[in-house]
């Protein structure tokens, strides 16, 4: 499910967020990365989940500063794995 936007999609469509080592939210395109996992299904539904700070519920409040810039190159051309 999107913390974005709330829809429900196949896992396969929509982009994995996890926690990484310093805090920070990190892109994991392969799915393997350890730990919690949020998902979104689109860079709108990433500005909805930062509004709603769906972030730090989908974290248990395990996540640290969110940067919008950085998550935003989850869907950029030439960033895929």
């Amino acid at each position: 499910m999107c913390v974005g936007c709330g829809s429900k999609r196949p896992q396969a469509e929509l982009t994995r967020f996890v926690v990484g080592p310093g805090g920070a939210i990190e892109v994991d395109r392969a799915r393997r990365l350890p730990g919690r996992g949020a998902y979104l299904c689109g860079a709108g539904c990433l500005t909805a989940a930062l509004k709603r700070k769906a972030f730090g519920r989908a974290f248990r409040g395990k996540a640290g500063q969110v940067d919008p810039s950085q998550l935003g190159q989850a869907w950029e051309p030439g960033t895929g794995s």
